[in-house]
Parts: C-alpha cells; structure tokens; sequence
C-alpha cells in the first residue's frame, strides 16, 4: 500500500489573544497543531475547542474559522493526499504523551528552513509518518481498495456525460482528492489529464455521429457538448487535420 501525499504549504505562527479567522477553506488537507493556548474551532457544522497538544485536521474545501481565547501558537500545514489507505476525517485530537505530531511537525518546520535537494523527499517521508501518525491516534482501519479502482467511477462518469459540463473540482471532491491531486493521478492512470479525456471522448461521439448520422454539424457539435460550430469545427481541424464537414465528406466516399 503507498501513501500518496504532498506537502503544499507549511508555516508557525503565534496568533494574538481573543483574535478570529472567519470560515474559509483549502483545496486539500489541513493540519492544524496548537502548540499553546486555548480556544474554539468550528470545522464543518461541528464545534471543538482545542488547548495544547491539540491538532485539527479539516478535510478539503470544508469551511472553517479559529477563535484564540489565549494567545495560541500553532504549526499548521496543507497537503495533497488521496485518502488511501488511511481515511483523514474533520476532528480535533489529543496527541498520546510522546507528542509523534508535535516532533513531526518539529522536522518538517527544520527541513522547510534547510532546503537542499535532499529536502522534497525528506518533507514527503515526514508527510506520510504524519498520516500514518494520524492515523494510529484516530483508530481508522486502513482501507483495501486500490486508488486506481477509485478512479474506475471517475473515468466511467466522465465516459457517460462527456458532452454535459463536468464540475470536475467537485467530481474529485466527491473522491476525497483536492483537484490538483486528482489530475495529476488521473494523468498517471490513464495517459490524460480529466480534460484531456473528455475531450477524447468528445472527439469520439461526434466522428461517430458524422460517419453514421445525417444530422448538421452544428447539430453533432452541440450533441456531443460543443459551445457552437465554430469551437467545433476549429477543434476538430486541430486533432485531425480535416474540417468535420471533409471527415464526413471522406466517410461517405468510403462507404460508396
């Protein structure tokens, strides 16, 4: 089983006494380890308080906001991670006595200072203890499906309603990736980027439709999810060369 993670941002900050952050979001995981202080976070529709030896974990593109009561010092990071084999879930935990996060969170604050070619692996190999940390504290039993089966119903999908307008930030949400992750691991399973493979199979549905149908152009071009002729026609030439109307025309003369 690989951990596939990786680490987007990384900073400490002390935060003032009886301060706010209103409710925002991340694209992909965020870590929140407090280091003093107390006070209350809202993550989702849930409301924890959190004191030291505290850490948050708030799932991608779930709104949250922090209220300090004290002056809170907090380490805080945002990652890319597929959520496979260990599940991150939106809570607030209490990290056992040896502090494995704080330690953690310790090497990955030295190493972002350091910075030499050794770093990107070392910040990676931090990330996943991190996880797998996380992991241990929260009693998540680790998953046995593979994340190219996760992808199976992603490609299937966007297969079906190519020619729709695909949401594909929330189709990779519905995942449990951040959608920078979930390109960059679709590409890797398939040869295409999410756009890319809708395309291709947009491409594929109109030179279907212009071999075996007798409908316009346009027709074909807002079939198969188009914005108008032109784009299509444009496109089409593009990939192959020839103007749909001389791909049909070529069709015809075959068939003949």
């Amino acid at each position: 089983m690989n951990i596939q993670c990786e680490l987007d941002f990384f900073t400490k900050d002390t935060r003032k006494e009886k301060s706010y952050i209103d409710f925002h979001s991340h694209n992909g995981y965020e870590l929140v380890y407090y280091a003093s202080g107390h006070g209350r976070t809202t993550i989702g529709d849930k409301v924890y308080p959190y004191q030291a030896g505290q850490f948050s974990v708030i799932e991608p593109n779930c709104p949250h906001d922090e209220y300090r009561e004290s002056a809170t010092e907090v380490h805080f990071l945002v990652f890319s991670y597929n959520n496979y084999p260990i599940a991150l879930r939106n809570h607030v935990y209490t990290e056992p006595g040896d502090a494995p996060i704080k330690q953690l969170m310790h090497k990955l604050g030295e190493e972002m200072l350091r910075k030499n070619s050794f770093s990107p692996i070392l910040l990676r190999c931090y990330l996943t203890e991190l996880i797998v940390e996380i992991g241990k504290i929260s009693g998540e039993k680790l998953q046995h499906a593979e994340p190219e089966d996760q992808l199976l119903y992603a490609k299937s999908y966007i297969e079906q309603y190519a020619a729709d307008k695909i949401n594909l930030p929330k189709l990779a949400e519905t995942h449990g990736y951040s959608y920078d992750y979930f390109r960059h691991l679709f590409k890797e399973n398939t040869g295409y980027s999410p756009m890319q493979y809708i395309m291709l199979h947009r491409f594929k549905k109109a030179k279907q439709l212009l071999a075996e149908s007798r409908e316009s152009i346009t027709t074909i071009a807002l079939e198969c999810g188009f914005s108008n002729t032109p784009q299509f026609c444009a496109m089409f030439k593009k990939q192959f060369g020839v103007s749909p109307l001389q791909y049909k025309g070529t069709i015809s003369k075959k068939s003949l």
